[in-house]
């Protein structure tokens, strides 16, 4: 059940991002995009955390205690300048994986952590899918400011996630 919150964690900065973008057209299909690249990174990070478990077997859970850490701690600090008027239109596929990098650096850690990999994969992909779609749709609507109170949010509960694997 931890894997379905982390991915709903994981997931949060797309409600952020898409919000403050202005989409005419290819709504769905840059969900789509992001849905399925929110999928390939995160095997991709649980596979490089697995190789690396096993490599560091002793230190894995300190490493990714610290990794999820410090992606937290990045996260609060973070300021909220982000420009989201281009002028220049960006494929969706480079979009989705802007929003969607950071899936496998934090993928990483949950691999050396072991969780059930399917279930966050199949739940990350699902949550950006449904995040994406919302957030493209209906951004007027949402009201976030920036998404600061979001992304420290998303950034908070990464951290104590990453302090708790130093206690389990």
């Amino acid at each position: 059940m931890e894997e379905v919150f982390a991915a709903s964690i994981t997931t949060l900065d797309v409600i952020v991002v898409y919000a403050l973008l202005h989409v005419r057209k290819g709504k769905f299909v840059l969900a789509m995009w992001t849905s399925l690249l929110n999928m390939l990174l995160p095997l991709l990070g649980f596979i490089t955390g697995e190789i690396s478990s096993s490599i560091f077997s002793d230190w894995s859970t300190l490493l990714s205690g610290v990794l999820l850490g410090l992606i937290g701690l990045h996260m609060l600090l973070q300021d909220g300048d982000t420009n989201s008027s281009t002028g220049k239109k960006l494929h969706p596929a480079i979009i989705a994986l802007a929003v969607s990098i950071d899936s496998f650096s934090v993928s990483v850690s949950f691999g050396m952590l072991q969780f059930n990999k399917v279930l966050f994969i199949f739940a990350s992909g699902m949550f950006s899918l449904v995040f994406a779609y919302i957030a493209l749709r209906y951004n007027v609507s949402l009201g976030l400011k920036g998404g600061k109170c979001l992304r420290q949010f998303a950034g908070l509960a990464l951290l104590v996630m990453g302090v708790l694997s130093f206690i389990s």
